[in-house]
């Protein structure tokens, strides 16, 4: 049976765990402010970031998602430089 305790511990724990998180995220954003003073991007570095914690399967995708942005950035920006030239 669930008792008061219980609940009580639960809801103690799991404080305790957003306490922790809430300290990781100030940390991680701390870290990118260092690397950004020292002349790195952290936009990039986010990105970067996201793209190697990938599983293998989602890397794929992500990287053919990519492709076809480049294809299709390509594709507009020959258009706007062919109606320039017109």
């Amino acid at each position: 049976m669930k008792t008061n305790s219980d609940l009580r511990a639960r809801a103690e724990h799991i404080m305790r765990l957003m306490d922790q998180r809430d300290e990781i995220a100030e940390d991680i954003r701390n870290s990118f402010d260092v690397a950004k003073s020292v002349g790195f991007n952290p936009t990039a570095m986010r990105k970067a970031i996201s793209v190697a914690r990938m599983d293998a399967k989602k890397r794929a995708a992500h990287e053919s998602a990519q492709t076809d942005l480049e294809i299709y950035l390509a594709e507009i920006e020959a258009r706007e430089l062919r109606e320039a030239a017109e």
